[in-house]
């Protein structure tokens, strides 16, 4: 017996479906190996997506034949398994689709792959759902996938099985349990999150819930299912949602909308000869004309449904209880009441005979054939169905309130926790109100005077502080400028003045004629004039490295670098300079400030260290400059090393340039002096 119409069997996984275009073209230029096979397999599942089962077929079949050719057994296996689901669909090429699961289920076992097992399982057990002799075999195929399933870990098509048992006992009446395993079927494949699952389970769940009459959640379910639809350029899923939305204007009593929806449904099942879908279609289609009292169409309609499932499909293993339901109806309208017995007794032994039977079926044909009896003056056949349409009634009846009340019963407890919930914190916020309330407000109140105060504070805080930052700079500046100004009125005090002064006094000892001065004095006289060119050589070194011009126009590496040269060209010390290449420019007063350290050290050594030779070296990061002054000289001594009124000076100059000063010195090993300085480049 084929399953009740809501029920959405239209299952297949893999990849998403990819536009047949594409493929088509992916295919030209693939070479003939595996992946072709692959290639071959989406192009006949694309089609099938779109409802054009003749090319589904046919690419699935050449894939299986390129399979076979290469040895490539998974891709063998899942061609197979597309053309089992397509066959499927119209049930009359069973062999086929029988050799089509021998074969994959010897492929799952010599590979061995106990998933494939569980999906040949999976879909003999579709198979046999059909029809009257293999459905007792159907729960026992389910169980087996299903264990394969759990075992492989496979959770995709565990809830594939769990979807399928609750389409068999939602034939069974069973509501509850059926929509409870479907919502496990969701949550397991919404975990994969496999689309080619869910494109079946969720529109079976809106189905459930339509049969229920929970219609808004049923629409939902089929809202969400159109997205999957449009994902994966599925036809077949569009046409279900139209059928579905139908019954549900039916059941409303919008009769030219159920018609209409219906009309989309068939449309598409028409281009695509679904054989076991279009006879439903027409079927409804001619339900919906009889609701409207058209009679003629409903009967044309329930004619072309019946002739065309018997057609396809053998009669002696299926009924399509829509047609003949129609049929009963159709023929009671018009007083053809011999029809109608014949269709109703017809369709009563099938639905009877069913596992499980067909119960709502069996009490619409107790009903006809009450009616048709009665109608006849057969007035004890009247009553005997009319006694078993009631009893088949209220059985069916009991069921339904059965599951509405469950449902209605976990609402109403669910909501009643709720509102019980809802009533203590209500009672526990009364009792205390008052006392919070004052607490609040005035709390409220002091918070906001605090918040205020604060940020009144810390705004001119911020303001103060602002405007000592920008005293303190404008003060750094007048002093630096100050400084400079300083430096070179004395650097000029010094050339212009004084050294001309000591110049003249050489040359006046010089012009001396110390060849009449006896040797004490000749001795004197000679070191006078040594003394004065000594001073002489001083004076014009600090006048010119006081504020040297090539410090301000190349900066601090070149004014080091000519300071060495001159270094060298006047004094018996060997100075040595080392500097990063390209370095950046610090600020001027940076560079004054470390110049000048560099000169104070310089003096040192030349005074007290008696070192033949000095290494000068500065280098630079992102975020520090570095000066070192190292020498080969008698060291300093420890006292001097603190207390000395020239470290002190030193310290000083580093401080202004929140520095870092680092001396290194002992006997007879020299001194080594590290000034590093924090910068922003």
């Amino acid at each position: 017996m084929k399953k009740c119409l809501f029920c959405f069997c239209c299952l297949c996984f893999s990849a998403h479906a990819q536009k047949t275009d594409s493929l088509l073209r992916v295919l030209a230029k693939t070479a003939v190996d595996t992946h072709k096979v692959n290639v071959l397999y989406d192009l006949g599942r694309a089609f099938w997506l779109q409802g054009n089962d003749s090319l589904g077929k046919m690419y699935c079949n050449q894939s299986v034949l390129l399979a076979q050719k290469l040895h490539h057994l998974r891709g063998e296996a899942k061609a197979r398994l597309q053309l089992v689901r397509i066959e499927n669909e119209y049930l009359t090429d069973l062999n086929t689709a029988y050799t089509h699961l021998d074969a994959t289920l010897k492929i799952a076992k010599s590979l061995p792959d106990k998933s494939l097992e569980g999906q040949v399982y999976f879909r003999r057990a579709q198979l046999y759902e059909s029809f009257f002799e293999k459905q007792s075999q159907v729960n026992q195929l389910l169980n087996q996938a299903l264990r394969l399933f759990i075992e492989t870990k496979d959770k995709t098509w565990q809830g594939t099985v769990y979807a399928e048992m609750a389409l068999l006992l939602i034939s069974d009446g069973k509501y509850a349990a059926a929509i409870d395993l479907m919502l496990k079927a969701r949550r397991l494949q919404e975990e994969t999150n496999d689309l080619m699952a869910l494109r079946s389970t969720i529109p079976n769940l809106g189905s459930f819930y339509r049969e229920m009459g929970r219609y808004e959640n049923a629409l939902a379910c089929f809202k969400e299912a159109e997205v999957i639809a449009q994902k994966l350029n599925d036809e077949r899923l569009r046409a279900y949602i139209f059928s579905q939305r139908a019954e549900i204007f039916e059941n409303q009593g919008k009769y030219k909308e159920a018609l209409d929806s219906y009309q989309r449904a068939a449309k598409i099942h028409e281009f695509s000869q679904a054989t076991q879908w279009l006879p439903r279609a027409y079927g409804r289609i001619g339900g919906a004309y009889f609701k409207l009292k058209e009679y003629e169409k409903a009967l044309q309609y329930t004619r072309a449904a019946d002739s065309l499932y018997k057609s396809q499909i053998d009669s002696n293993e299926s009924l399509d209880h829509l047609s003949q339901i129609n049929f009963g109806k159709i023929y009671l309208v018009f007083k053809q009441y011999q029809k109608v017995i014949s269709y109703a007794q017809t369709g009563l032994e099938w639905a009877a005979g069913s596992e499980p039977p067909l119960r709502k079926e069996m009490a619409e044909y107790h009903r006809q054939l009450a009616q048709a009896y009665e109608s006849l003056g057969q007035s004890q056949k009247a009553l005997f169905h009319f006694k078993n349409y009631k009893a088949e009634s209220d059985s069916i009846l009991n069921n339904e309130a059965l599951q509405k009340i469950t449902v209605s019963s976990m609402t109403y407890e669910f909501e009643k926790q709720q509102q019980a919930n809802k009533l203590r914190i209500q009672t526990l916020e009364n009792e205390q109100l008052t006392q919070a309330r004052n607490i609040l407000i005035g709390l409220s109140l002091l918070g906001v005077l605090g918040f205020g105060f604060v940020l009144w504070s810390n705004r001119r805080l911020k303001t103060k502080n602002e405007e000592l930052k920008t005293k303190n700079r404008e003060i750094e500046e007048a002093l630096f400028k100050g400084q400079k100004i300083e430096r070179k009125r004395v650097a000029s005090e010094l050339h212009d003045n004084l050294n001309t002064k000591l110049a003249a006094v050489r040359w006046h000892l010089e012009a001396m004629q110390a060849e009449d001065f006896n040797p004490f004095n000749q001795k004197i006289h000679s070191r006078l004039i040594d003394m004065a060119n000594d001073v002489y050589a001083d004076v014009r070194l600090i006048s010119h490295n006081m504020l040297p011009a090539e410090l301000e126009t190349h900066g601090l590496v070149s004014a080091l670098q000519k300071l060495v040269e001159k270094l060298n060209v006047n004094t018996k010390t060997e100075f040595h300079f080392v500097a990063d290449a390209d370095q950046t420019r610090p600020p001027s007063q940076v560079e004054h400030e470390l110049y000048n350290i560099a000169l104070e050290l310089v003096n040192n050594v030349l005074k007290h260290a008696q070192a033949t030779e000095v290494w000068i070296s500065l280098s630079q990061t992102e975020t520090q400059l570095s000066l070192t002054v190292s020498d080969n000289g008698v060291g300093m001594p420890t006292e001097s090393q603190s207390d000395g009124m020239g470290m002190q000076n030193l310290q000083n100059r580093v401080d202004v340039l929140t520095g870092k000063l680092t001396l290194d010195s002992s006997p007879e090993t020299g001194t080594k002096v590290s000034v590093e300085i924090p910068i922003q480049l």
